[in-house]
């Protein structure tokens, strides 16, 4: 007689039975009677003893079933080296990676720090730490490199890099600090060097009373020259840049010599000897002026030293006058406050201005 092929539920029947028999076996003789009395069930009873198998795997299956798709509590601390956010989960994923993807953990695989295994299994009240790596970049030597590391000080991953610090090297930041999310690491190489400027200096202008020129009068008694030194610095280079300079030496390699003019203070109250005139006019009162820039008279004319304010109706425009204590004059200005017998004698500059102030002359017209 040929055996009907067993069905997927005899099959696991059969297995149900020899797990029993298998266990008997550990247990000794003790159990004999239990393994030959299911035997017996089975040959006698045979769609009983299918049933209780299925309904027992049925119990089992769905205890399992239960027990994996149950919620469980899941709590993430993330430290992103600014500090560390904290946050729960309630989730039914069954593996840590699982769990990761499901809920879009801020996690990058082979950079950042977790605690756990990825492949281990979610229990419940479980906690996950995760440290997260930071890109830094990083300039030292003309070069820019972007490194991503989990949070150390500055000196460590210059020492990581192999980056070598000189004693007057600058580093920002710090050696000790710890870096974090959006520092920039900067070595800048320290140098010094020396350099040496020729410099050419000006000469300045010196005035010089003179006692045998009448006031007003101005000469060059001495033309002025450019002068030029040599000065040499101690120079401090920033990453090839000029970040300062201290003078150190300076050597003259030719004086400048200043331009002296001369002015005269010799008031002389007299006439030329021979002079000869139309008109004299005494008690005249005699004032100053000078005016920047380009001034022009009452024709004209630029105003310069000779030149006379007068009230036209004392003294005609155009008269040559010889003025005591000021030398010869023109009469080609007017002014407003020129009145009767008061003239405004042009000087070349604001000193001799107030050299001359105001004074009484006697004036003499020449034609």
């Amino acid at each position: 007689m040929v055996d009907k092929p067993k069905g997927k539920t005899e099959i696991l029947i059969d297995g149900f039975f020899k797990w029993c028999g298998k266990f008997a076996e550990i247990v000794g003789d003790k159990t004999a009677f239990h393994r030959n009395a299911a035997r017996n069930f089975k040959e006698h009873h045979p769609r009983v003893s299918r049933t209780i198998v299925v309904s027992v795997c049925i119990v089992v299956l769905g205890a399992l079933i239960v027990g994996f798709t149950k919620p469980k509590m899941v709590t993430v601390n993330i430290d992103d080296s600014n500090g560390i956010t904290t946050s729960q989960y309630e989730t039914t994923s069954m593996r840590v990676d699982s769990f990761i993807e499901n809920h879009q953990i801020d996690y990058v695989y082979g950079q950042d720090v977790i605690d756990v295994e990825l492949y281990s299994g979610i229990s419940d009240n479980m906690e996950i730490n995760i440290q997260k790596a930071v890109q830094i970049p990083v300039t030292a030597d003309g070069k820019t490199e972007i490194v991503t590391i989990l949070p150390i000080t500055a000196g460590e991953l210059l020492d990581e890099l192999g980056i070598k610090v000189g004693d007057n090297d600058i580093v920002e930041p710090a050696l000790d600090h710890k870096l974090q999310k959006g520092d920039e690491l900067r070595v800048k190489r320290v140098t010094t060097d020396i350099a040496v400027e020729e410099v050419t200096t000006d000469y300045e202008i010196r005035y010089a009373a003179d006692y045998s020129m009448g006031i007003g009068r101005t000469a060059v008694v001495q033309e002025g020259t450019t002068g030029r030194i040599q000065n040499t610095y101690d120079v401090v280079l920033v990453d090839g840049e000029e970040s300062s300079r201290t003078l150190k030496e300076t050597v003259v390699l030719q004086q400048k010599q200043d331009r002296v003019i001369a002015y005269g203070v010799n008031i002389s109250l007299g006439i030329p000897s021979g002079l000869q005139y139309k008109t004299k006019i005494s008690g005249v009162r005699a004032v100053s002026y000078n005016f920047s820039g380009n001034p022009k008279g009452a024709y004209g004319l630029p105003c310069t030293y000779g030149t006379c304010a007068v009230d036209k109706d004392v003294i005609p425009l155009g008269s040559l006058l010889y003025i005591e204590g000021y030398g010869y004059a023109v009469a080609n200005d007017v002014g407003t406050g020129i009145k009767g017998n008061t003239i405004d004698l042009y000087m070349e500059d604001l000193r001799q201005c107030g050299i001359w102030g105001a004074r009484t002359v006697n004036v003499y017209v020449i034609r």
